[in-house]
C-alpha cells in the first residue's frame, strides 16, 4: 500500500495553537500495543527518521513558522535529538551559547517524568497555558520549527502585522531556508498527496505563507489544501476610551485587508481554500461564538476555540488518511472546486447530542436543526443545491437501530431499511439538502479527548460523550463528531461581505502598507480581482 504522504505547513500564532491540539490528537491516539484496530495511516501525515545515536524517531511531517519568543520551552530543534542530515557535517567545533529556558509548567514535567500520568492527572491548563508549547505533546523534527527572527511575539512597538512585510520577508533568507526545507521533506516521500497550509490570514504570516503556496504551486504538481484561519479573539476587541477605539479599528482594518488579499491570492495559487474561525462573523472583528450542544468554551481563550478548529480539521482530514480509502486530497479538491470555486466553507458538530439510551435513527428522525455548525466566518450553509464532503466518526453500529423484535414504530421510518451507519446518514442528507449530492464518509473510532484537550463539555454527557440518563459522575474521553466541506452559490455571499467591507476602508490611512510599498492602484485591482472570483458563484448550475 502507497503511503500517499502529506506535508503539513503551519504559519502563525493561532495556527500553531490549532497545530499543538492537532498534533496532540494524532500522537495520543497511537496504539503502541500493536492490539489495538487502527482505521487510520498515520504515515501520511508523520515519517520515521533516526537520530545520530541511532534511535528511531516518529515525527510529524511538519514545518512551522512562528515569532522569536513565541516558543517558550520548546527548543527551536523540536526536542528530539537532531536527526543525520545528507548535507550535514561538523567540520569545527562550534560554541553554542544560549539562554536559560523558561521554567515548564506542571503537565510538560510530567510528561519528561512519567508521561503515562499525564491522562489521569488534573491539570489547570486555564491558567498555566500563556503559548501554544504549554501544552504540546509531541515532540518535533530538527527541521521543523522555523523562527521569524526579525520581529518579536507581542512586540506592539514593532508588529508584524502587514501582509507585504511578510512577502518580504519570504523572498529573503526565511524564504529559501523554508524551500530548502520543504524540498527535503518532499524528496523523501514516495508517493505524495500534497500539501497542508495553515495559516494565520490576518497579520504578516498571511504574506508569509502566500509566498510559500504560490512557491509550492509553481514548483510541485501537488494539491494545495489552505486554510486561512482567523483568530476567535483579539485583544483590542474591548476598548474602553476613544484612542482605544481609533487604535483597535485601524488594527481592524489592517486585519480585513490582510484577509481579503489572502483570499484573493489563495484564489489564483491553491487548489483548495476553506477560511476557519469560531467567531461568527470573522470580517473586521470575530463577533459572537458558535454555539456547539453540550460545549461551553470561553471565546477569549486560544487553547479553547483553537481545540474546536482542530477537532474539525483532524475529523474532516479522516477521508484521506483512512486505510480502507483511496480518496484523495486530489480528489476532494476536484470535487469540491468545479467552475473555478475553489473557495469552501466548513462545518463541524461535536458532540452529537445523543442520548445514551437513544438510536441513531430516531435522533436524525425527530431532530429539527442541522447537525453541524459553520465554522467559516460570515457564512450561513444553504441547505439546497450543493455538493458536499461529510464525515461522521463514532457513532457505534449498535446504535443505527432497534432489533426487529422490538422496533415498533421504527418500521414506519424509512430509515429502518438502512443497514448501517453510512446509509443512514446519506438517506438523512438526501432529505434535508434538495438537489444536493452528499459523499459520506463513516470512521469507526470517535474523536479522543484526552488530556491535555480543554475540559469544555457539559457534565450532561457520559464518558463516551452522549447524554447522560443519569447523574452519575464521568469524565468524558471520546465524543462523536460530525465535520464537512460544503461548496455552492451561497459562497458568493461570504466574498460579498469581505469585498464590501474591505472596500469601505479608506486605502490611504493605512500608512504601513505604503511603507512595504504597496501603493493604492495595486489594492484597488487586488480587489476587483476578489470581485472577478466571486462571479465564479453566481451562475446557477446543475449537479
Amino acid at each position: 500500500m502507497s503511503t500517499r504522504e502529506i506535508l503539513t505547513l503551519q504559519f502563525g500564532h493561532y495556527a500553531n495553537y490549532i497545530g499543538a491540539h492537532f498534533w496532540n490528537l494524532q500522537e495520543l491516539s497511537f496504539d503502541y500495543t500493536g492490539t489495538v484496530k487502527t482505521e487510520v495511516n498515520h504515515d501520511i501525515l508523520y515519517r520515521e527518521g533516526q537520530t545520530a545515536k541511532g534511535e528511531v524517531t516518529y515525527t510529524p511531517r511538519l514545518l512551522l513558522a512562528d515569532l522569536k519568543g513565541s516558543l517558550k520551552t520548546l527548543p527551536e530543534g523540536g526536542g528530539l535529538s537532531s536527526e543525520i542530515e545528507e548535507s550535514e557535517f561538523q567540520w569545527d567545533a562550534v560554541e553554542k551559547i544560549e539562554e536559560p529556558a523558561p521554567p515548564k509548567n506542571e503537565y510538560l514535567e510530567d510528561i519528561d517524568n512519567e508521561g503515562s500520568k499525564t491522562l489521569t492527572k488534573q491539570y489547570n491548563f486555564e491558567q498555566d497555558v500563556k503559548t501554544w508549547t504549554d501544552y504540546l505533546y509531541p515532540r518535533f523534527h530538527a527541521r521543523t520549527v522555523n523562527i521569524v527572527k526579525d520581529y518579536v511575539h507581542g512586540d506592539e512597538t514593532e508588529c508584524f502585522d502587514i501582509f507585504h512585510a511578510g512577502q518580504s520577508l519570504w523572498k529573503h533568507d526565511f524564504g529559501d531556508n523554508f524551500c530548502d526545507n520543504i524540498r527535503r521533506y518532499v524528496e523523501e516521500c514516495d508517493s505524495m498527496q500534497g500539501f497542508q497550509v495553515n495559516f494565520d490570514c490576518v497579520d504578516g504570516f498571511a504574506g508569509l505563507a502566500l509566498g510559500c503556496v504560490e512557491h509550492l504551486a509553481d514548483e510541485y504538481t501537488k494539491s494545495i489544501l489552505a486554510y486561512p484561519i482567523i483568530p476567535s479573539y483579539f485583544p483590542d476587541n474591548h476598548p474602553t476610551t476613544q484612542e482605544e477605539r481609533d487604535k483597535s479599528n485601524l488594527k481592524d482594518s489592517i486585519r480585513l485587508v490582510n484577509t481579503a488579499l489572502s483570499i484573493q491570492e489563495l484564489s489564483e495559487h491553491a487548489t483548495l481554500f476553506v477560511p476557519i474561525c469560531t467567531g461568527d462573523k470573522g470580517w473586521r472583528k470575530p463577533g459572537n461564538p458558535r454555539k456547539f450542544d453540550y460545549i461551553n468554551y470561553n471565546p477569549e481563550l486560544y487553547y479553547h476555540s483553537s481545540a474546536l478548529l482542530a477537532s474539525a480539521m483532524d475529523t474532516l482530514s479522516q477521508k484521506y488518511r483512512l486505510k480502507s480509502n483511496i480518496y484523495t486530497l486530489s480528489d476532494i479538491c476536484g470535487d469540491l472546486t468545479g467552475y473555478g470555486r475553489k473557495m469552501a466553507s466548513a462545518s463541524l458538530g461535536m458532540p452529537l447530542p445523543l442520548h445514551e439510551s437513544q438510536y441513531l435513527i430516531d435522533f436524525l428522525n425527530s431532530t429539527t436543526k442541522p447537525i453541524y455548525s459553520s465554522i467559516t466566518p460570515s457564512c450561513k450553509i444553504a441547505t439546497d443545491k450543493i455538493f458536499q464532503l461529510i464525515t461522521v466518526r463514532g457513532v457505534p453500529e449498535s446504535y443505527l437501530k432497534a432489533p426487529m423484535k422490538e422496533a415498533k414504530e421504527q418500521m414506519n421510518i424509512p430509515a429502518y431499511r438502512c443497514t448501517n451507519v453510512k446509509e443512514m446518514f446519506e438517506l438523512y442528507f438526501q432529505a434535508n439538502n434538495f438537489l444536493s449530492a452528499t459523499n459520506v464518509t463513516v470512521c469507526e473510532k470517535p474523536l479522543e479527548v484526552k488530556t491535555p484537550y480543554p475540559k469544555i463539555f457539559s457534565s450532561e454527557l457520559n464518558k463516551y460523550g452522549f447524554v447522560k440518563a443519569t447523574n452519575s459522575e464521568e469524565k468524558i474521553e471520546s465524543c462523536v463528531a460530525v465535520a464537512g466541506y460544503h461548496n455552492g452559490n451561497f459562497m458568493s455571499d461570504v466574498i460579498e461581505k469581505i469585498h464590501r467591507e474591505t472596500s469601505r476602508i479608506k486605502f490611504s490611512k493605512l500608512h504601513k502598507y505604503n511603507q512595504e510599498g504597496f501603493e493604492a492602484s495595486e489594492y484597488s485591482e487586488s480587489l476587483d480581482k476578489l470581485a472577478e472570483f466571486k462571479d465564479n458563484y453566481e451562475d446557477d448550475f446543475e449537479l
